[in-house]
Formats: C-alpha cells, sequence, structure tokens
C-alpha cells in the first residue's frame, strides 16, 4: 500500500529497537549459560572427588557419578541450540530475513561448541586426580598388609601394583613375591587417565596446531600451500610428541608396555593425523 517490499520493510525492521532488544537479551542469555557452566565445572569436581571418598574407593561407583554429571553439562550445550531454534530465532524473523541472524545462531554454536571441547579437557584433569587418588590409597593398602614371609619385616610396594612381581627384604634379604588382588588388577585402565593428565600439557598443544591447521581457507589450484605445509608440519610434531610421552608415562606404571612404544605411537599417528594430513588440501588442490 505504501510502496515498500517486504525487503524494504524487513530491512527497517532491522534497525527497530525491539530487534536489538532480542539481541540484547539472546547475548545475555548466552552469558549466564557461560557462567553456569563454569560454575557446574567446580562443583563437579567438588561432588566426583567427595563421592571417591564416600564410596571407599569404589571406581566404579565413581566413574557412574561423574557420567551422570558429565551428562548435565552437555546438555547446556544442547539447550543453547535448543533456545535458539524454538525461541530466539523465530522472534527474530519477524524483524530480519534468515541469512541475516546467521552470525546470532554462530554465537550460540561456538559457545555450545566450546563446552564440549572444555568438557574434553576438564574429563581428563578429573580422570587423572581421581585415578591418581585411587592409585595411591592402593598403594596404602597393599603395604600396610604386605610382609615379609621370613622374618614380618614390612615390605613397601612403590610402583607396578598390577602385576606378580618380586620384592627384597631390606632386613632379611629374603626376596618375597608380590601378587595383585583380583580387584586392583581389574581397575588397572586408571593408569590411562594419569599418564594422560600427565601430558596434559602436550594434549593442549597438540590441539592447538590441529585447530590452527584447520583456520585455512580451503585452497584453489596454484594457490601457495606452504604456510599450510608448515602447520601440519608444526602439528605433527606436537601430535606425535603428545603419544610419545603419554606412552612412556604409561609404560613408567606398566613396564610390559615398554617395548610397544615406538608402535603404539605409530598406530595413533596414523589414525589421528597422517589420516587427516591425507585429506587436505595438500593434495586434493
Amino acid at each position: 500500500m505504501f510502496g515498500f517490499s517486504k525487503k524494504d520493510s524487513k530491512e527497517e525492521r532491522k534497525n527497530q529497537p525491539e530487534y536489538h532488544a532480542l539481541v540484547e537479551k539472546w547475548d545475555t542469555f548466552l552469558a549466564k549459560m557461560e557462567t553456569r557452566f563454569n560454575e557446574s565445572l567446580v562443583h563437579a569436581e567438588e561432588a566426583v572427588i567427595d563421592n571417591l571418598e564416600a564410596n571407599n574407593y569404589d571406581m566404579s561407583a565413581n566413574m557412574t557419578a561423574w557420567s551422570g554429571i558429565k551428562s548435565q553439562l552437555e546438555a547446556l550445550g544442547d539447550k543453547i541450540e535448543q533456545t535458539f531454534d524454538d525461541k530466539v530465532q523465530p522472534q527474530m524473523l519477524d524483524y530480519v530475513e534468515r541469512w541475516d541472524i546467521i552470525d546470532q545462531d554462530q554465537k550460540g554454536t561456538e559457545l555450545s561448541y566450546s563446552f564440549s571441547t572444555r568438557i574434553e579437557r576438564f574429563e581428563i584433569e578429573l580422570e587423572g586426580k581421581i585415578a591418581q587418588e585411587f592409585y595411591n590409597h592402593a598403594i596404602q593398602l597393599l603395604n600396610e598388609d604386605f610382609h615379609c614371609s621370613q622374618c614380618s619385616g614390612k615390605l613397601e610396594v612403590k610402583k607396578d601394583i598390577f602385576r606378580s612381581h618380586y620384592v627384597g627384604c631390606g632386613y632379611c634379604n629374603t626376596v618375597n613375591t608380590f601378587v595383585p588382588s583380583d580387584k586392583i588388577t581389574e581397575i588397572r585402565w586408571v593408569v590411562d587417565n594419569i599418564a594422560k593428565h600427565k601430558v596434559l600439557k602436550e594434549w593442549d598443544e597438540k590441539n592447538a596446531a590441529h585447530k590452527h591447521c584447520q583456520s585455512f581457507r580451503s585452497l584453489n589450484k596454484g594457490d601457495d600451500k606452504t604456510p599450510l605445509a608448515k602447520a601440519y608440519d608444526n602439528w605433527e610434531i606436537k601430535e606425535n610428541t603428545f603419544w610419545t610421552n603419554y606412552f612412556t608415562e604409561r609404560a613408567s606404571y606398566l613396564p610390559e608396555y615398554q617395548e610397544n612404544i615406538k608402535h603404539d605411537v605409530s598406530v595413533k599417528m596414523n589414525l589421528y593425523f597422517y589420516d587427516n594430513k591425507k585429506r587436505s588440501d595438500l593434495y586434493n588442490n
């Protein structure tokens, strides 16, 4: 009636205070979700550590508790995307076209994705701490009941609690055999968590190197591949360092894996690096 097209009408509405209020409301919601997530991480660590002691160092019960808390943390990311799809987007589309709110959608997507990566890192830290506490507790209990068969002198197991081995007596020189209980043997997987926690710095570095490779725009035929090649070279070094240090740490607790370190690193490099590199623009353009 007034000669305005639908496009012109929405262009005008985009500048209306009501639309800007929706954007501000969305930003406020995201900030609250960020705060809630960070607070939840603190409470999660306290709850899981308390659960370990309350359940007399029952690792199965402890991991079940963490699994439930982890699901709640992941649900926060899902809530962000659901809120945008169900509530925010429909209201914004009253003022702008769908392509005009891509950046608003991206805000939520990036925050939700950051929750996933932070949960992954938090899990390494938390499970590492829990595993180390359990390991220390297990060694303490073992040493309380481990005595020399000849003179009854107290013996000490410092490491390698997961397999039978000889322990010499410092009092009478008798060689005793340490045999782990079935309960101890069943939880040798805690060593993986301890080892990964000890190389968390290397884990951060290899992930940062990977992310840098992903940040490159798609290359066209004839584009200079040198910067991308250097980025992949750096990622290769960081990825190799992480897995080498991880398997070395694991072998310090489980010596039988010492001779497999080189092979295990090769397997992981093929899985997490070389396959990715082969699919990159270094070879496809």
